[in-house]
């Protein structure tokens, strides 16, 4: 006689199974805490850029250099600083600024220069493009202060009337340069840049008649973001960031909405196995952002 084969039950088996996917999800668990911790470390720490005097004041709203994407205001590229010759930059409308100060209180102000023309009116940039801010996350902080629009004209041979002044480079191409109308001058100029200037800056011009400094003092733009929501979040003790464009507050348990002492933000969805009296059951869960 053939002996009897013993094939396992059903029940062992599915206990074996739900006992493998349990141990998944639990090797799996700290890898999503680890991802938190990094968001609030990383969020948590100032732009690194050896030699410029203003990383360290630099946070929220922007992202690039050592932050992540998702410390920034927003999920795009609006926000993004650049380190390039130990001075941190961001682009706008296609053209690129030195940052020269940022004031991170409800002023939100950014202080930046034109780094084409940067104290060097001769060496015109291959971009030759306005400095304009439509449609953008940043617009003029004029603040009463007197500013004005400096317009550079090149290659304008001709008699300057009122309020036009000129400056000769080395290859004896000859610059214009007014606060007033340039539609006004006869002359037909191969390039013509405009540039935002403080009022101060305005006032150095007209007493000093040194161009170069009034386009290396910069001028002053105004983020638009809700940075009140940011303030609230860094009062608990988190740091600022966001979520495919929403604000998170991470914090060292995880993301919240608002801060850290808010609900914790929605996520996806993920399911947890684990047996019960021989049971296959499953549960959901949030995950941390």
């Amino acid at each position: 006689m053939k002996p009897l084969l013993h094939h396992p039950s059903s029940s062992i088996i599915l206990s074996f199974f739900c006992f493998t996917l349990l141990m998944i999800s639990i090797i799996d668990i700290p890898t999503c805490m680890c991802d938190d911790g990094d968001k609030y470390t990383n969020c948590n720490t100032a732009f690194t850029c050896e030699g410029s005097s203003i990383a360290n004041s630099l946070k929220y709203p922007f992202w690039g250099v050592n932050r992540e994407k998702y410390c920034g205001g927003s999920a795009d590229s609006k926000t993004k600083l650049t380190c390039e010759d130990k001075v941190l930059k961001i682009t706008i409308n296609s053209v690129t600024y030195r940052i020269l100060e940022w004031d991170d209180s409800i002023a939100q102000k950014l202080t930046v220069a034109r780094d084409d023309y940067w104290n060097d009116i001769c060496t015109t940039s291959d971009n030759h493009k306005n400095s304009t801010f439509d449609n953008t996350l940043f617009q003029r902080d004029v603040g009463g202060s007197g500013s004005a629009n400096l317009t550079l004209l090149y290659d304008c041979n001709t008699k300057l009337p009122n309020m036009f002044y000129s400056a000769t480079c080395n290859n004896n191409i000859k610059v214009v340069y007014t606060l007033g109308d340039a539609a006004s001058i006869t002359c037909v100029p191969t390039l013509i840049v405009g540039f935002p200037i403080t009022g101060v800056q305005v006032a150095q011009l007209l007493t000093q008649n040194d161009v170069n400094q009034a386009l290396e003092g910069g001028f002053d733009l105004k983020w638009n973001g809700n940075y009140t929501q940011c303030q609230v979040c860094i009062a608990s003790h988190g740091a600022c960031g966001n979520d495919k464009g929403k604000f998170r507050c991470f914090c060292d348990d995880g993301a919240h909405t608002t801060s850290c002492y808010s609900q914790m933000a929605p996520s996806s969805m993920s399911i947890t196995f684990y047996i019960t009296n021989s049971k296959f059951v499953s549960t959901t869960s949030n995950n941390r952002v």
